[in-house]
């Protein structure tokens, strides 16, 4: 008996050890499928907020808990290069969308209420876009490299152009849930149409001239080799006919880099 109990216990301890080991395997961390982005969805939810529905998104600032955005940092902070390069392509954007404008938020908060713009954390010698300040890989980068190094040449999706979101008045607005893998693509196409459809680009008849925001003219080359004939296709938001995006002329607005707070 004893000699039949030596052998089983060994084998018990093998056999959990296996169920452990396959727990583990199975489990959506360890398969790095996913990340978990309700904490920043509850915290869009409550502080941002929308004096014109659709169009303008304003950020409540003064009352942002920003322990729980920190909370949310570590955790995009977390996630190791190995661990993100096994997620699909749109979990990976929507991670990346999601700490761009977090980090946003957070860099805001810094220097909040003592602040008009953005662009009041930059210097004579460099812009608050280049600073290495946020947390991505083991890393410190900056908000520039998030957008220009990862997103842009990484994902070939134009329309994350109303999904980044500068903390601007002009800027498209902040949307008020998180962006997921399994939504981003709808998300991102919905949140460009509504940038289309509101006052920061409009088609002016007398003219013939498609009045567009500057994002257009900053990143034109992200919408193929003619704008006019990639936003055709959004015709009915621009409210005209496809033929005439296709024969309008384009100027840009200027942008007002304002801060958007809400007060």
């Amino acid at each position: 008996m004893q000699t039949l109990n030596a052998i089983i216990s060994p084998a018990k301890r093998l056999f959990a050890q296996v169920l452990i080991l396959l727990s583990l395997i199975s489990s959506p961390l360890a398969l790095a499928e996913s990340f978990d982005h309700s904490q920043w969805d509850g915290l869009l939810k409550q502080y941002v907020h929308w004096p014109v529905a659709n169009q303008e998104s304003r950020v409540d600032y003064s009352n942002f808990n920003q322990q729980e955005l920190d909370q949310y940092l570590a955790s995009i902070a977390s996630v190791s290069q190995a661990q993100f390069d096994k997620w699909s392509d749109n979990e990976q954007l929507a991670l990346l969308i999601n700490a761009y404008n977090a980090y946003t938020v957070q860099f805001i908060l810094t220097a909040y209420p003592n602040i008009t713009s953005i662009r009041d954390l930059g210097n004579l010698f460099q812009s608050p876009w280049k600073k290495k300040r946020f947390l991505l890989f083991g890393d410190k980068v900056s908000l520039d490299h998030i957008e220009h190094d990862l997103i842009r040449p990484g994902y070939n999706n134009p329309h994350i152009h109303a999904a980044v979101v500068c903390a601007a008045i002009s800027c498209p607005p902040l949307q008020s849930v998180a962006f997921t893998g399994d939504a981003v693509e709808q998300q991102l196409k919905q949140a460009f149409r509504e940038f289309l459809q509101s006052d920061k680009n409009h088609y002016d008849k007398e003219s013939n001239r498609l009045k567009l925001s500057s994002i257009f003219k900053w990143y034109k080359g992200d919408f193929g080799k003619s704008l006019n004939n990639y936003l055709s296709d959004y015709a009915v938001d621009l409210r005209i006919t496809p033929e005439q995006v296709k024969a309008a002329k384009i100027s840009y607005l200027d942008y007002d880099w304002s801060l958007n707070d809400y007060r």
